[in-house]
């Protein structure tokens, strides 16, 4: 599946086994998807760039989409159990997935050494289940393994988090979030401590024609202060989802932590900071219509250097054609700030904004 000349992509292919062995036991094997909470750390296989992916090239690993978002193959190859405790509403998920799997001698990307490496990917995951409410912990870590390991590839990286989601019980409408996560371990020789954070607050006004809805969020990926030290301090990303609406469907693929482009072709070491505002309307049972704005701004700069990235507004409209028929469509629109104008090989003035059109059509059978 990780080649450049595999004619056939297999995107889910695996077995469930229920009550396996004592009841709530469930064992499901093959290549299948993951969802860790929201996505914020795991959820996407093709969604990251890895620093010491033993496959990397330059536009990152061999197989992913910069604009993960929209991509619908997001399986991986994971044996996974999940077990469902009969006294209290909490479930327990572990799971290990093979991430890159490679053989001495062969050549996986032309032009690059081949050392045997493998890439695996192991996780905890335990979640808490109320009435109103859901409470998370998970740790995960990320790892090559078998074949030459080196300076130049090593991988040992820890990622520890949890998550709270809730509905206001005696505020009807009202519900907020908020999840971070802590890294330890080696990246490439260099000591992981990087963190991220994702909270917000939303409400939904009750008992009003069209379903209006508003909130706020507020994101925060940490970058390096100093790149000369043996620290790397900004968030390595491993597999989110759901990128594109926590930072803005122009943005999260070329200034989030995962791109390949900026600043320097190696992920944001810079750190990113997004705020967003939000609304939401449904003039008709079958019409919705959205609206998100972005403010988008790195943590860390070098010296004489902004930390504007610029701001985003996404406009989102959805048509529940049929039960089984849906249509999309969005209009995107970036306006850039002084790190860009900054980055860039032309001039202030030569310098455009960016803007994107993008129409779906889902089907369900």
């Amino acid at each position: 599946e990780n080649t450049d000349t595999t004619d056939i992509r297999l995107d889910l292919a695996y077995i469930k086994l229920s009550d396996m062995l004592v009841p709530g036991l469930t064992a499901t094997l093959g290549r299948q998807e993951i969802l860790l909470g929201e996505g914020f750390v795991i959820g996407n296989r093709n969604a990251a760039f890895i620093a010491g992916d033993p496959t990397v090239t330059p536009a990152g690993p061999v197989g992913s989409i910069m604009a993960g978002d929209y991509t619908a193959r997001k399986a991986f190859d994971v044996i996974r159990l999940d077990y469902e405790v009969a006294a209290v509403p909490l479930t327990l998920t572990g799971f290990a997935a093979k991430i890159v799997e490679n053989y001495a001698g062969t050549t996986v990307v032309t032009g690059a050494s081949d050392t045997g490496l493998d890439q695996d990917l192991y996780a905890i995951n335990a979640s808490y289940q109320l009435a109103t409410a859901v409470i998370e912990g998970y740790f995960i870590r990320l790892q090559n393994a078998r074949g030459t390991k080196d300076s130049a590839n090593e991988l040992a990286l820890n990622t520890f988090g949890a998550r709270v989601a809730h509905n206001v019980a005696a505020v009807p409408g009202l519900s907020w979030k908020a999840e971070g996560a802590l890294q330890s371990g080696n990246v490439d020789a260099l000591d992981a401590k990087g963190y991220a954070m994702d909270a917000g607050v939303g409400y939904a006004f009750q008992n009003i024609t069209w379903e209006p809805k508003i909130g706020v969020n507020y994101l925060r990926y940490s970058g390096d202060d100093n790149d000369t030290d043996t620290d790397k301090s900004n968030w390595v990303p491993l597999y989110p989802d759901g990128s594109a609406n926590r930072i803005g469907a122009i943005s999260y693929a070329a200034f989030g932590p995962a791109a390949g482009t900026f600043p320097n072709g190696n992920g944001n070491t810079y750190g990113l900071q997004v705020i967003k505002a939000n609304a939401s309307i449904q003039p008709t049972e079958k019409l919705n219509i959205n609206l998100a704005w972005f403010n988008n701004s790195l943590v860390e700069t070098d010296a004489g250097m902004s930390d504007e990235i610029g701001n985003e507004v996404d406009l989102g409209l959805n048509y529940a054609y049929s039960e089984d028929v849906a249509m999309g469509l969005l209009f995107g629109y970036f306006s850039k700030g002084k790190a860009i104008k900054q980055g860039i090989a032309y001039s202030e003035d030569d310098a455009t904004d960016a803007f994107e059109v993008v129409g779906t059509v889902a089907v369900s059978f």
